[in-house]
C-alpha cells in the first residue's frame, strides 16, 4: 500500500532561482531522515500561470513512518521555511483502483 502526501503553498521567495535553491536544500536536509522511515519518492511541481505556487507530492510506502516524519519539528520548520504563511499538507491513501502512468 502506497501513501501521498501533497504540499500545497505560495513561496516566499519570489525569485524562481532562490526558491528553487531553497527547495533543493530543504529536501537535501529532509531527504536522508525520511528515507529510512519511508519516503520513496519526491516530485516538485509549479503553476504555470503562477509559479510561486507550488505543489509537492510525496510517495511513501507506510503510513507510520509518515505520520513521524510528518510530526518531527524539524521536519515542519524545513518545510514551513520555503513557504509564505503555512502550507496545505494532505495525506491519501492508494486506492486500488485501476491507474497508469508513464
Amino acid at each position: 500500500m502506497k501513501y501521498i502526501t501533497t504540499v500545497r503553498g505560495l513561496l516566499k521567495d519570489t525569485d524562481e532561482k532562490q526558491a528553487q535553491t531553497a527547495h533543493d536544500a530543504a529536501v537535501d536536509k529532509l531527504s536522508p531522515v525520511g528515507r529510512p522511515l519511508g519516503s520513496i519518492g519526491h516530485q516538485a511541481y509549479l503553476n504555470p500561470q503562477n509559479r510561486r505556487l507550488f505543489l509537492a507530492v510525496d510517495t511513501w510506502n507506510n503510513l507510520e513512518g509518515l505520520q513521524k516524519f510528518l510530526s518531527d519539528p524539524n521536519t515542519a520548520a524545513g518545510i514551513g521555511s520555503l513557504f509564505d504563511g503555512q502550507p496545505d499538507i494532505t495525506v491519501w491513501i492508494e486506492a486500488g483502483w485501476r491507474s497508469f502512468s508513464e
